[in-house]
Protein backbone atom coordinates (compact mmCIF):
# COMPACT_ATOMS: atom_id res chain seq x y z
CA UNK A 1 0.00 0.00 0.00
CA UNK A 2 1.22 3.60 -0.76
CA UNK A 3 1.87 5.49 1.84
CA UNK A 4 -0.34 9.06 2.52
CA UNK A 5 1.56 12.08 0.31
CA UNK A 6 1.64 15.01 2.24
CA UNK A 7 0.63 18.42 1.07
CA UNK A 8 2.48 21.74 1.78
CA UNK A 9 1.19 24.95 0.94
CA UNK A 10 3.49 28.31 1.14
CA UNK A 11 1.61 31.43 0.61
CA UNK A 12 2.43 35.12 2.23
CA UNK A 13 -0.89 36.25 1.53
CA UNK A 14 -3.30 35.05 4.01
CA UNK A 15 -7.06 35.23 1.78
CA UNK A 16 -5.01 32.96 -1.27
CA UNK A 17 -3.58 30.95 1.17
CA UNK A 18 -6.79 30.00 2.84
CA UNK A 19 -8.30 29.53 -0.58
CA UNK A 20 -5.70 27.31 -1.82
CA UNK A 21 -5.94 24.79 0.88
CA UNK A 22 -9.36 24.46 0.80
CA UNK A 23 -9.77 23.51 -2.64
CA UNK A 24 -6.85 21.39 -2.22
CA UNK A 25 -9.27 19.89 0.91
CA UNK A 26 -12.30 19.46 -0.64
CA UNK A 27 -11.06 17.35 -3.64
CA UNK A 28 -9.38 15.11 -1.31
CA UNK A 29 -12.46 14.82 1.05
CA UNK A 30 -14.77 14.21 -2.40
CA UNK A 31 -12.30 11.70 -4.18
CA UNK A 32 -11.05 10.04 -0.71
CA UNK A 33 -7.60 10.53 -1.77
CA UNK A 34 -4.61 8.92 0.49
CA UNK A 35 -3.38 12.41 0.62
CA UNK A 36 -3.16 15.29 3.66
CA UNK A 37 -2.64 19.30 4.05
CA UNK A 38 0.60 18.40 6.32
CA UNK A 39 1.80 22.82 6.32
CA UNK A 40 -0.29 25.23 5.40
CA UNK A 41 1.86 28.70 5.81
CA UNK A 42 3.22 32.11 4.98
CA UNK A 43 6.77 30.98 6.44
CA UNK A 44 8.89 28.95 4.12
CA UNK A 45 10.97 28.40 7.29
CA UNK A 46 8.36 26.03 8.55
CA UNK A 47 8.16 23.99 5.92
CA UNK A 48 11.68 23.80 6.00
CA UNK A 49 12.00 22.78 9.35
CA UNK A 50 9.61 20.38 9.18
CA UNK A 51 11.14 18.74 6.47
CA UNK A 52 14.88 18.49 8.06
CA UNK A 53 13.41 17.22 11.90
CA UNK A 54 11.00 14.50 9.98
CA UNK A 55 11.30 11.35 8.16
CA UNK A 56 9.88 12.96 4.73
CA UNK A 57 8.64 10.13 2.34
CA UNK A 58 6.09 12.02 -1.01
CA UNK A 59 5.75 15.72 -1.00
CA UNK A 60 3.54 17.89 -2.97
CA UNK A 61 4.54 21.50 -2.59
CA UNK A 62 1.94 23.96 -3.66
CA UNK A 63 4.33 27.33 -3.52
CA UNK A 64 4.01 30.96 -4.12
CA UNK A 65 7.13 32.57 -5.73
CA UNK A 66 6.76 35.98 -4.09
CA UNK A 67 6.92 35.19 -0.55
CA UNK A 68 6.70 39.25 0.25
CA UNK A 69 8.73 39.66 4.19
CA UNK A 70 10.71 36.92 4.21
CA UNK A 71 14.06 36.34 3.51
CA UNK A 72 13.77 33.56 1.17
CA UNK A 73 11.41 33.46 -2.28
CA UNK A 74 9.60 30.55 -3.39
CA UNK A 75 12.50 29.58 -6.38
CA UNK A 76 14.79 29.22 -3.29
CA UNK A 77 12.37 27.75 -1.02
CA UNK A 78 11.65 24.65 -3.40
CA UNK A 79 15.62 24.43 -3.78
CA UNK A 80 16.05 23.81 -0.24
CA UNK A 81 13.05 21.28 -0.74
CA UNK A 82 15.04 19.65 -3.52
CA UNK A 83 17.60 18.99 -1.58
CA UNK A 84 15.48 17.27 0.85
CA UNK A 85 12.77 15.84 -0.96
CA UNK A 86 14.28 15.05 -4.32
CA UNK A 87 11.30 13.11 -5.33
CA UNK A 88 8.93 15.37 -4.27
CA UNK A 89 6.26 17.13 -6.89
CA UNK A 90 6.55 21.40 -6.37
CA UNK A 91 3.63 23.69 -8.50
CA UNK A 92 4.09 27.31 -8.23
CA UNK A 93 1.60 29.47 -7.81
CA UNK A 94 2.23 32.94 -8.82
CA UNK A 95 2.02 36.24 -10.17
CA UNK A 96 5.53 36.46 -11.63
CA UNK A 97 6.03 33.89 -14.91
CA UNK A 98 8.63 35.89 -15.55
CA UNK A 99 10.54 34.29 -12.72
CA UNK A 100 9.73 30.83 -14.41
CA UNK A 101 13.39 30.56 -15.75
CA UNK A 102 15.06 30.99 -12.56
CA UNK A 103 13.45 27.52 -12.07
CA UNK A 104 15.87 26.10 -14.65
CA UNK A 105 18.71 27.79 -13.18
CA UNK A 106 18.21 26.50 -9.79
CA UNK A 107 17.55 23.12 -11.17
CA UNK A 108 14.31 22.49 -10.05
CA UNK A 109 11.76 20.43 -12.01
CA UNK A 110 8.47 21.71 -11.43
CA UNK A 111 5.20 19.79 -12.25
CA UNK A 112 3.70 23.11 -13.06
CA UNK A 113 3.14 26.43 -13.02
CA UNK A 114 -0.20 27.83 -11.77
CA UNK A 115 -0.31 31.86 -12.58
CA UNK A 116 -3.09 33.81 -10.51
CA UNK A 117 -3.72 35.83 -13.56
CA UNK A 118 -6.30 33.59 -14.24
CA UNK A 119 -8.51 32.98 -11.18
CA UNK A 120 -11.61 31.45 -12.50
CA UNK A 121 -8.43 28.57 -13.24
CA UNK A 122 -7.02 27.81 -10.32
CA UNK A 123 -9.17 25.43 -8.79
CA UNK A 124 -9.30 23.40 -11.58
CA UNK A 125 -5.35 23.40 -12.22
CA UNK A 126 -4.84 21.98 -8.62
CA UNK A 127 -7.06 19.45 -8.65
CA UNK A 128 -5.21 18.42 -12.25
CA UNK A 129 -2.15 18.71 -10.32
CA UNK A 130 -3.46 16.37 -7.10
CA UNK A 131 -4.45 13.90 -9.41
CA UNK A 132 -1.05 14.41 -11.95
CA UNK A 133 1.18 13.39 -8.61
CA UNK A 134 -0.69 10.60 -7.41
CA UNK A 135 -0.82 8.98 -10.46
CA UNK A 136 3.10 9.44 -10.80
CA UNK A 137 3.72 8.19 -7.41
CA UNK A 138 1.56 5.03 -7.88
CA UNK A 139 3.75 4.65 -11.18
CA UNK A 140 7.02 5.14 -9.14
CA UNK A 141 5.67 2.77 -6.42
CA UNK A 142 4.87 -0.22 -8.89
CA UNK A 143 8.44 0.44 -10.34
CA UNK A 144 10.29 -2.91 -9.72
CA UNK A 145 13.41 -1.15 -10.37
CA UNK A 146 16.04 -0.54 -7.64
CA UNK A 147 18.02 2.81 -7.57
CA UNK A 148 21.07 3.85 -6.33
CA UNK A 149 21.28 8.23 -5.00
CA UNK A 150 24.26 10.02 -5.97
CA UNK A 151 24.73 13.71 -4.55
CA UNK A 152 26.26 16.17 -7.47
CA UNK A 153 26.78 19.23 -6.27
CA UNK A 154 23.51 20.45 -4.82
CA UNK A 155 21.48 17.75 -6.43
CA UNK A 156 20.31 14.29 -5.78
CA UNK A 157 20.12 11.77 -8.79
CA UNK A 158 18.51 8.69 -9.01
CA UNK A 159 20.52 6.23 -11.30
CA UNK A 160 19.08 3.00 -11.85
CA UNK A 161 21.36 -0.05 -10.47
CA UNK A 162 20.47 -1.93 -13.86
CA UNK A 163 22.63 0.75 -15.27
CA UNK A 164 25.61 0.92 -13.32
CA UNK A 165 28.88 -1.00 -14.76
CA UNK A 166 31.66 -0.33 -11.83
CA UNK A 167 33.01 1.96 -9.74
CA UNK A 168 36.80 3.55 -9.72
CA UNK A 169 38.84 5.66 -7.57
CA UNK A 170 39.08 9.33 -9.12
CA UNK A 171 42.81 10.50 -9.18
CA UNK A 172 40.99 13.34 -7.33
CA UNK A 173 41.49 12.35 -3.49
CA UNK A 174 38.15 11.58 -1.77
CA UNK A 175 36.14 11.03 -5.19
CA UNK A 176 34.71 8.41 -7.31
CA UNK A 177 34.04 7.56 -11.13
CA UNK A 178 30.57 5.44 -11.51
CA UNK A 179 30.57 3.54 -15.12
CA UNK A 180 27.12 3.59 -16.58
CA UNK A 181 25.78 1.79 -19.86
CA UNK A 182 25.53 5.37 -21.14
CA UNK A 183 28.30 7.42 -19.71
CA UNK A 184 30.19 8.36 -16.70
CA UNK A 185 30.96 11.49 -14.04
CA UNK A 186 32.74 11.82 -10.78
CA UNK A 187 31.04 12.55 -7.57
CA UNK A 188 32.30 12.55 -3.64
CA UNK A 189 32.80 9.31 -2.12
CA UNK A 190 35.22 5.98 -1.46
CA UNK A 191 35.38 2.72 -3.00
CA UNK A 192 34.86 1.59 1.02
CA UNK A 193 31.98 3.15 1.23
CA UNK A 194 29.78 2.18 -1.89
CA UNK A 195 31.13 -2.04 -1.48
CA UNK A 196 28.46 -1.36 1.71
CA UNK A 197 25.74 0.47 0.06
CA UNK A 198 24.03 -2.60 -2.60
CA UNK A 199 24.26 -6.08 -2.53
CA UNK A 200 24.59 -6.11 -6.18
CA UNK A 201 28.08 -4.10 -5.51
CA UNK A 202 30.99 -6.25 -5.04
CA UNK A 203 34.60 -4.69 -4.35
CA UNK A 204 36.85 -6.97 -6.72
CA UNK A 205 40.14 -4.47 -6.05
CA UNK A 206 41.20 -1.90 -3.88
CA UNK A 207 40.19 0.61 -6.40
CA UNK A 208 37.40 -1.11 -8.30
CA UNK A 209 33.66 -2.13 -7.21
CA UNK A 210 31.50 -3.91 -9.72
CA UNK A 211 28.12 -4.37 -10.25
CA UNK A 212 28.31 -8.01 -9.97
CA UNK A 213 25.03 -8.58 -12.00
CA UNK A 214 27.20 -6.43 -15.26
CA UNK A 215 29.91 -8.51 -14.90
CA UNK A 216 30.12 -10.85 -18.60
CA UNK A 217 32.86 -12.84 -17.92
CA UNK A 218 35.95 -13.34 -15.64
CA UNK A 219 39.63 -14.14 -16.43
CA UNK A 220 41.35 -16.26 -13.61
CA UNK A 221 44.76 -16.18 -15.63
CA UNK A 222 44.52 -12.07 -16.19
CA UNK A 223 42.49 -11.41 -13.10
CA UNK A 224 40.02 -9.06 -15.36
CA UNK A 225 36.40 -8.59 -15.30
CA UNK A 226 34.28 -8.27 -18.42
CA UNK A 227 31.76 -6.07 -18.51
CA UNK A 228 28.94 -6.32 -20.42
CA UNK A 229 29.93 -3.27 -22.45
CA UNK A 230 33.36 -4.95 -23.16
CA UNK A 231 35.09 -2.89 -20.62
CA UNK A 232 37.75 -4.68 -18.85
CA UNK A 233 38.45 -3.90 -14.20
CA UNK A 234 41.69 -5.31 -12.38
CA UNK A 235 40.20 -7.60 -9.80
CA UNK A 236 42.52 -8.87 -6.52
CA UNK A 237 43.91 -12.62 -6.26
CA UNK A 238 41.02 -12.79 -3.57
CA UNK A 239 38.57 -10.73 -5.65
CA UNK A 240 38.81 -12.84 -8.79
CA UNK A 241 38.11 -16.21 -6.82
CA UNK A 242 35.15 -14.62 -5.01
CA UNK A 243 33.79 -12.81 -8.16
CA UNK A 244 34.16 -16.17 -10.37
CA UNK A 245 31.50 -18.09 -7.18
CA UNK A 246 29.47 -15.25 -7.70
CA UNK A 247 29.24 -15.21 -11.18
CA UNK A 248 28.40 -19.49 -10.73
Amino acid sequence: MMPVIDIYVCEDDPKQLSQVVEYIKNYLLIEDLDMRVRIATDDPNEILDYLNNNEIDKGLYFIDIDLGENKINGIELAAEIRKIDFEGKIVFITNHSEMVFLTFKYQIEALDFILKDYPEKIQGRIIEDIDLCNRQFEESASDSEEYYQIKTGELVRSIKVSDILFFESSPVPHKVIVHLKDGQFEFYSTIKRIEDENESFFRCHKSYVVNVDNVESVNKHTREATMIDGEKVLCSVLGTRTLVKLKK
